[in-house]
């Protein structure tokens, strides 16, 4: 039996990882124009807590797997496959690539557009570890329904102690990195026990929200080892579970600024693009002898550059294939009622 739930858009979540996509391109540049190992790694384990949140939403509402994983291939899979298209031909034409210069046969070409590869556009490790994590999700989503939350709370537990094994970490190869698996866990988590876990925080809403804020920061600044890793999952958690389930909180109200929920709009294209973005900017915004200020410029820079083929990239691939992915689940209700009538 299918189970249907209504559950509201949550539009500041959405914001959000506007703002995580967005902070992507300054721990980039402070690594393309410094001697740094901060990589980037906590706005991306914000999302990973973020999908699995919304993923698990997603499957409340309606708990079709097959309806669940086309829409899966309907919003990942387009995006991606164009922009590794459009590295392609960059490089065919102008000899461009990002980072260290990848193979562009054909074939490596189609495993980097299924994400089998992510070589030829680097940050397209955290949606080859997304799309890994998919079945996870389904199960850890299924799996509380059936058992309760202790049941993800020990997923979440076995999968950060893997998360010290190297060979598990890696397993994917490349720059990908399972260590933050349990992150799409803790999101179905807060999808499960976020409310009563506001709940719990009572009014202290502000002081939780801060402080989970300064922690995601400061551990972005850091090393990116397993327990640092987790601290910023909880901390994401945290945040996602405030900004769903304390809907009157005036802390958050910059989400609800028009800038910054164009950026929500397009962050997957522009998570997609912005290695490009920075690639053009550093050449423009290098200042020799000001690292700091260079920081500052390219990463400004960048977003300007980045922003308008994220648009472009939301407006006329991600809506219309997002919306064949909507007619296919509208076509697959119709046809079960119609059986169920017979």
């Amino acid at each position: 039996m299918i189970v249907v739930q209504k559950l509201e858009f949550l539009p500041r979540l959405e914001a959000l990882r506007g703002l995580a996509a967005v902070s992507v391109v300054a721990y980039h540049a402070s690594a393309r124009l410094t001697d740094t190992y901060v990589t980037g790694m906590a706005p991306v384990v914000l999302f990973f807590v973020l999908s699995g949140f919304v993923l698990a939403r997603s499957l409340a509402r309606r708990d079709d797997i097959v309806e669940f994983l086309c829409q899966r291939i309907f919003r990942l899979f387009p995006a991606a496959i164009a922009v590794v298209l459009l590295l392609t031909a960059l490089h065919a034409a102008f000899g461009f690539y990002l980072g260290f210069e990848p193979d562009f046969s054909p074939f490596n070409v189609l495993l980097n557009a299924l994400m089998i590869r992510h070589d030829i556009n680097g940050p397209m490790w955290s949606m080859m570890v997304e799309w890994f994590a998919t079945p996870v999700i389904i199960l850890a989503f299924f799996g509380a329904r059936r058992f309760g939350p202790g049941l993800l709370i020990a997923a979440i537990a076995v999968l950060f102690g893997l998360s010290f094994i190297g060979p598990y970490a890696h397993l994917l190869g490349g720059y990908s990195n399972l260590a933050p698996l349990h992150a799409f866990v803790l999101g179905v988590l807060i999808h499960v026990a976020g409310r009563q876990l506001v709940d719990t925080i009572g009014r202290w809403h502000v002081v939780t929200a801060a402080g989970a804020c300064v922690l995601l920061l400061y551990c972005g600044l850091q090393k990116q080892t397993a327990p640092v890793i987790l601290l910023e999952a909880c901390s994401s958690g945290l945040l996602i579970a405030l900004i769903a389930f304390s809907p009157a909180q005036r802390g958050f109200r910059l989400l609800d600024r028009p800038a910054i929920a164009f950026f929500g709009r397009i962050s997957y294209s522009f998570y997609l693009l912005h290695m490009i973005g920075l690639s053009l900017a550093a050449r423009i915004g290098t200042i020799a002898g000001w690292p700091i200020a260079s920081i500052v410029l390219t990463t400004i820079l960048c977003v300007l550059l980045t922003a308008p083929m994220a648009w472009v990239s939301w407006r006329f691939i991600e809506k219309p294939f997002i919306a064949i992915g909507r007619r296919h689940r509208l076509a697959r209700s119709i046809a079960g009622e119609v059986i169920a009538g017979r």
